[in-house]
């Protein structure tokens, strides 16, 4: 191969020249390079635009060998611009012909190509932008459809700074762009896909996903228009990023101002369609699901099982999932060239890409993607109905799709049949309630819609579907509240419960029965029970029975609730008389007008106005007069809090009407005090920490109005939090353990709704104690701790620290069964390693940390490190005692694999041996004296140790404590021992122990000599047989080198030595 050819393939892509073949499309970008160079060497730059301008045979040639100087000019400026200056001498034309390169690299070369090429490329771009080239918005498309399709993280998020930075920076030719449609949709859907995986920064400098977020936003804005291109796949991507600021005022534009979008509502865009559904992905990525629908067929699982090892493993994958479903789903099929089985293939696809999701947010998400076109399935528009019978269709193959024998290798589980059929109609069923509360009625009429066309498309077949036998009973009940036109009711009898006033119902046994009626009726026995409770008791707890007691509680609860008013009352007299000047006036007129204003809002208005003029009165103000308004404040306000009732609404990303109560006007100037004053600042939080010491739910309050309004941006509201602890005299982590747990017992959905919010932005106080992960594991319940664990696992939330965490288990060891098992959940999904426990292990009790020694050992079973001396060490320092099997258990696990105990033989080997030369030989449970007066491991403490799991681990099947005391290191640590004259009280202290090494080596050592003897006899008795194969083979065989191979490995066999028997 030529070497010039060689070495210009290298500059381009990364490739072994000697054993692997450039793809054609490299060749020719390097034939022609060379070509070009041959004609336009020694000539001058106009004779050079001349060769180049000159449309003969080889045009085409000289144009793509520019383009390969271009792209391998990294490095080499004065090329880079003599190649651009060549291009621009060519004029117009030869502008276009330079496009069509650069779109043909983009589709053909762009998976090959270096990094360096690639941003080459884009220079390129910005220079066509920068001259206003016609048609360069096209290629500017194209370039953000392939840097979506780069699974490299790194180099992905590099092109989409460079392209986003482009546009920005080239903003008027932009917003120029009449016909821009495509080139909008390409740049929305492109960039948010890469913002929805992009992790939140950790650091200042990473400000990636932040400049990403702008610059969609910014794009919208500025092409309000166009974004109606998009049709309902835009409401998706304001779904997918409505978590980020930036995104929630697009959100509010749309609502408050949707004529400057184009629409009358935002269901405008729910009934329209994306009809540039393939500028959504790569090429790269279009043409393998092209081929799997084409040419799957039986082969698809393979296929799919490559495609998803090759695309959906990276942290992209959730989003190209997405990508790729949504292309599908409007993916053209030929009828007249695609062959029959492509339309079954696609709809397998369809199930094996979202079916094969993990289960939770991700495939929740593609269960939206797939039933979109559902929801905005308007009868206005007729293509609409093009794309909703493939979802049905997925179901139906669900449905039908038999499960295999169970394999951990298997692409397809049985959780991807009947199950995953119930999930989908499911979703779509409770989707349509919660999707847009506002729009319930649009949406529901949708669905209907969708459902109409599909039962005029499958006929009676539409019922094998709803009305099958493997769909549940309560996914049925869902469909019919939904499609009461398409699924029949059924008869359920609901009998009459028999009143018996004077005893109650005994319990009826269970009866096995085929009838349909009763086996529906027997699913809610709990409901019917309850209501018979209720009549009874009603009946027992009559007021013809009891009427005095009743009475009397009715009264005594009045009488409660009026003298707590009334000292209220006198209370909140005596404080606002203690208040001077104004400000005691205009607290006493709140007060008289309180109850006079119904409306929140002006209630709000009022607090507000009399907020304003304590921060700007010249009165003397001081800090006694600030704690006394304080509490005249929230006794005039009164608790947020009520009793039986989340402040939570029930959609949970909607708090537009949440913060209506006046409480939350005066959290609103505490956070932002008019011009950030300062003095303002220490004013409202002086009054705070005193309206606190009344009512202790304000600070949970307080944290909830921070996260509802302040999103990705709370540092200075924090800050708030933070100064009223310090002013209330409390530590940060205390105060914040105890707000949670009084949230968790009266508002127990809010407490779920603020944890993760507190472990991300209070990250120090979280790691340092352990106050707040107590309040945390104490109040758990499942579903709250799996959604935690979520957040854990997408690492949106870290818990532990490696230098605190020593005390934080220690701390957890004290609390309840449960909150441990809880904490433990959260060590396990933080990813603990077993390193963080060494300064942990020697101090845990055997009789009172039960938890802990059990969920340690388990870390040690599944370790995935070799054991090393540390660990081993760190068992050792434990006190030995007959009744603690934790370091005899550990070792156990430590030498269940062979190769690990070899290590750890040679690990304690080495122990000895050292704790002997640093004569460290007698005594258990030997202090240090340094700080924290630490335990000192000797000689007798490690034998005491061992002489306890020899006694207790031998003659076990797999013999792997035989195998661990046989090691030779071993054996020599123990010889040394016994040659150490300080040592010999503890050979005969431990004589058992030491009787059972020298047993357990005479053995080894007998089995060795058997080994070997029985390999000589077999050498001496087969002499002559060997000879006699030899010569058979010599005959057979005209390979001598084959038949001296043979002959030399049966030697090899034959003759033993001693060595080989260790």
């Amino acid at each position: 191969m030529n070497e010039q050819f060689a070495r210009r393939v290298q500059k381009l892509m990364k490739i072994n020249m000697k054993s692997e073949v450039p793809p054609e499309i490299i060749s020719r970008l390097v034939n022609d390079s060379i070509a070009l160079d041959n004609r336009i060497n020694g000539k001058s730059d106009k004779e050079v635009i001349d060769i180049l301008i000159l449309k003969d045979e080889q045009h085409d040639s000289k144009s793509i060998g520019v383009m390969f100087h271009i792209l391998t000019s990294g490095e080499n400026v004065d090329l880079y611009q003599k190649m651009v200056r060549f291009i621009n001498g060519g004029g117009v034309d030869y502008w276009h012909n330079a496009l069509c390169n650069m779109n043909m690299i983009l589709f053909e070369c762009w998976p090959h190509i270096h990094l360096a090429c690639k941003e080459q490329l884009i220079r390129l771009i910005r220079e066509a932008i920068r001259q206003n080239v016609k048609q360069i918005e096209n290629v500017l498309m194209n370039a953000f459809r392939v840097a979506n399709g780069s699974f490299d993280n790194v180099s992905k998020q590099r092109m989409f700074a460079r392209l986003s930075a482009i546009v920005r920076e080239n903003d008027g030719w932009f917003k120029a762009q009449r016909t821009a449609a495509a080139l909008v949709g390409s740049i929305i859907i492109c960039t948010s896909s890469v913002i929805s995986y992009t992790p939140a920064p950790i650091t200042s400098q990473d400000t990636f996903r932040e400049s990403l977020t702008d610059f969609v936003c910014w794009v919208i804005r500025n092409k309000k228009m166009d974004c109606l291109t998009l049709g309902r796949d835009f409401v998706l991507v304001l779904i997918r990023l409505a978590k980020l600021p930036q995104v929630e005022e697009i959100w509010k534009d749309i609502l408050t101002n949707p004529a400057s979008y184009g629409i009358a509502s935002i269901e405008d865009y729910w009934g329209k369609n994306h009809y540039l559904q393939h500028v959504r992905i790569s090429i790269e990525l279009e043409r393998k699901i092209i081929f799997m629908i084409h040419s799957g067929g039986k082969n698809l699982l393979i296929y799919f099982s490559w495609f998803a090892n090759k695309y959906f493993r990276g942290n992209d994958g959730p989003a190209l999932r997405a990508e790729c479903v949504r292309h599908v789903l409007y993916l053209q099929l030929d009828v007249a060239k695609a062959p029959p089985s492509a339309f079954e293939n696609r709809i397998q696809l369809l199930h094996l890409i979202v079916s094969t999701a993990p289960p939770g947010p991700e495939q929740q998400w593609l269960k939206l993607c797939l039933f979109a076109d559902w929801f905005g399935c308007d009868e206005r528009n007729p293509s609409n109905f093009t794309y909703v019978e493939l979802p049905l269709s997925v179901v139906r193959y669900a449905l039908f799709l038999s499960p295999s024998p169970p394999h951990q290798n298997s692409i397809v589980q049985s959780s991807h049949c009947s199950h995953f059929a119930n999930s989908l109609l499911e979703y779509l069923c409770k989707s349509v309630d919660v999707l847009f509360p506002s729009n319930v009625e649009f949406i529901r009429k949708n669905v209907n819609n969708a459902m109409r066309y599909c039962r005029d498309r499958l006929q009676h077949n539409l019922a094998q579907i709803l009305e099958n036998s493997k769909i549940d009973r309560k996914v049925t009940e869902l469909l019919r509240s939904l499609f009461p036109d398409f699924v029949r009711s059924g008869a359920i009898p609901i009998p009459r419960p028999r009143k018996k006033p004077t005893e109650d119902p005994k319990p009826v046994p269970k009866v096995a029965t085929t009838s349909p009626s009763t086996s529906e009726f027997s699913e809610k026995p709990e409901k019917i029970d309850k209501s018979e409770r209720r009549s009874k008791s009603a009946e027992k707890s009559s007021p013809l029975d009891k009427p005095s007691s009743s009475k009397a509680a009715a009264v005594d609860f009045e009488k409660v609730e009026k003298d707590k008013k009334d000292k209220e009352d006198k209370e909140l007299n005596s404080s606002i008389k203690l208040l001077r000047g104004e400000i005691a006036s205009k607290m006493e007129t709140l007060k008289s007008q309180w109850k006079d204003l119904d409306d929140d809002a002006d209630k709000c208005e009022t607090v507000e106005a009399l907020l304003l003029h304590m921060l700007n009165t010249e009165e003397n103000f001081d800090e006694a007069q600030q704690e006394l308004a304080g509490q005249c404040l929230q006794r005039i306000m009164g608790s947020v809090v009520v009793d039986d009732k989340s402040l939570l609404p029930e959609n949970e990303k909607d708090l537009s009407e949440s913060f209506t109560h006046p409480i939350y006007s005066f959290l609103r100037i505490l956070c932002s005090p008019p011009n950030n004053d300062d003095s303002a600042r220490d004013i409202m939080t002086t009054m705070m920490a005193a309206m606190r010491e009344k009512d202790s739910s304000l600070t949970y309050v307080l944290l909830y109005f921070i996260k509802g309004t302040y999103g990705s941006r709370p540092k200075e509201a924090i800050e708030c939090y933070k100064d009223i602890a310090k002013m209330s005299g409390r530590v940060v982590d205390e105060m914040l353990a105890s707000d949670l747990q009084l949230c968790a017992v009266t508002d127990n959905r809010l407490f779920a709704y603020l944890v993760p919010f507190v472990f991300t932005q209070f990250e120090e106080e979280v790691m340092g104690t352990p106050a707040l992960l107590s309040t945390l594991c104490a109040n758990f319940d499942a579903v709250q701790l799996r959604s935690f664990i979520s957040d854990i696992v997408r690492e949106e939330i870290k818990i532990f620290r490696k230098e605190s965490f020593s005390k934080m288990v220690m701390d957890s060891v004290e609390w309840a069964t449960t909150p441990q098992w809880v904490f433990w959940h959260l060590v396990h999904a933080d990813g603990v390693p077993i390193e963080w426990f060494l300064s942990t292990i020697p101090k845990l009790d055997a009789k009172a940390h039960d938890e802990a020694i059990a969920n340690i050992l388990l870390m040690m079973k599944r370790m995935d490190r070799e054991p090393w001396a540390g660990l081993v060490r760190s068992l050792f320092c434990r006190l030995p005692n007959k009744d603690d099997t934790f370091a005899i258990d550990a070792l156990k696990i430590l030498i269940e694999d062979t190769d690990q105990c070899h290590k750890v033989g040679d690990v304690v080997a080495g122990l000895i041996k050292k704790l002997i030369g640093n004569n460290d030989i007698l005594g258990v449970g030997v202090r240090v004296q340094k700080k924290g007066n630490p335990l000192k491991l000797t000689l007798q403490q490690l034998l005491e140790h061992l002489q306890h799991f020899s006694a207790t681990c031998v003659e076990k099947k797999h013999r792997s404590t035989e195998t661990f005391m046989a090691r030779t290191s071993l054996q020599e640590a123990f010889a040394a021992i016994k040659v150490n004259e300080k040592a010999n009280l503890l050979v005969k202290k431990y004589g058992n122990l030491f009787g059972a090494m020298d047993i357990i080596a005479q053995d080894t050592k007998e089995q060795s000599s058997s080994r070997t003897l029985r390999g000589n006899r077999q050498g001496s008795g087969g002499d002559k047989q060997q000879s006699q194969q030899q010569q058979k083979r010599k005959a057979n065989d005209t390979d001598d080198e084959q038949n001296n191979k043979k002959r030399k490995m049966h030697k090899d066999i034959i003759e033993l030595s001693d060595s080989d028997s260790d």
